[in-house]
C-alpha cells in the first residue's frame, strides 16, 4: 500500500466529520509514524478568517497534562523526586491541610506523586464548575493554587488514594505546584527548558504566560465553547 492509499481515506472521513457540524470552528490532525513513512497534517472547518490551517497554532488543553507527566518523569530520572513521594514534602501545609477528606477520614497525607500522575489521587475534579464560572463571567481569574483551595472547600473526593481512577485536572494542577516548588522557577519556564527548548518546540508556548521563541506567521486559531473563545479569557 502505498503513501497516498494510507492517506487518503484519513483525511476523507477527517474532513467528513468535521463538515458535519457547524460548530466546529477550528479542527486539526497530526499523525506521523518513522515506521511506516506515514505523515499527515490536516486543518479543517469554517475558521475566523478563512479556512484554518496546518501551520497555525492551536490550543492543545488536556494534552499539557502529557507534558506535565513527561517533565516529572524527566524530575524522577535526575533523582530529584520520586513518584512514591507524599506530596505533602513539596506543597504548603495549608493548602495541604483538609485536602483529601473522604467518608470522615483525611487521607490527605497518604497521597503519592504517582497518585497524581495515575489519576488514582481520589482527589475532585474543579475543571467543569470553574469553567462554567469563567462562562458566566469572562473576568473571572484563578490561579493553579486557587483552584485546588476552592475544590477543597466547594467538592467532595471520590475514593481512598490508590483505590480508583478519577480523571480530574485537580491532580495536575497540584503537579504543576510540585514541579515549581522543585525548579524554583514558574512551570511555563521549566516546559521550554526541559521541553520546548531540547527537541526544538520553537512556536511552542504556555497561554498568557509565555510567549514563543519564534512568532508564528499564522494566527492562533480560536478555542470555543458554544460562540465564546477561550483563548482570551
Amino acid at each position: 500500500m502505498n503513501h497516498n492509499e494510507k492517506t487518503s481515506p484519513i483525511e476523507v472521513f477527517f474532513r467528513r466529520q468535521v463538515l458535519k457540524d457547524s460548530k466546529v470552528i477550528n479542527a486539526f490532525l497530526l499523525v506521523h509514524s518513522d515506521n511506516t513513512g506515514l505523515h499527515i497534517n490536516l486543518a479543517e472547518g469554517t475558521g475566523e478568517n478563512g479556512i484554518p490551517t496546518p501551520q497555525q497554532p492551536n490550543y492543545m488543553a488536556s494534552v499539557g497534562k502529557l507534558f506535565t507527566s513527561v517533565i516529572v518523569s524527566k524530575l524522577h530520572e535526575k533523582g530529584l523526586l520520586s513518584f512514591e513521594d507524599r506530596i505533602n514534602s513539596y506543597l504548603d501545609s495549608g493548602l495541604m491541610d483538609s485536602l483529601h477528606v473522604y467518608k470522615g477520614k483525611d487521607y490527605s497525607p497518604d497521597i503519592q506523586i504517582r497518585h497524581l500522575l495515575n489519576q488514582t489521587s481520589g482527589l475532585p475534579d474543579n475543571f467543569s464548575p470553574l469553567l462554567k464560572k469563567l462562562l458566566a463571567d469572562p473576568n473571572f481569574d484563578i490561579r493553579p493554587q486557587e483552584a485546588v483551595e476552592w475544590a477543597k472547600k466547594n467538592l467532595t473526593p471520590q475514593a481512598v488514594p490508590g483505590k480508583k481512577s478519577y480523571y480530574t485536572d485537580t491532580n495536575y494542577h497540584l503537579l504543576g505546584l510540585i514541579v515549581e516548588k522543585v525548579c524554583g522557577e514558574p512551570f511555563h519556564a521549566v516546559l521550554k527548558k526541559l521541553i520546548f527548548d531540547p527537541i526544538g518546540m520553537k512556536h511552542a508556548y504556555m497561554l498568557h504566560y509565555s510567549e514563543p521563541e519564534q512568532a508564528s506567521p499564522q494566527p492562533e486559531a480560536g478555542f470555543y465553547i458554544d460562540k465564546t473563545r477561550l483563548n482570551d479569557i
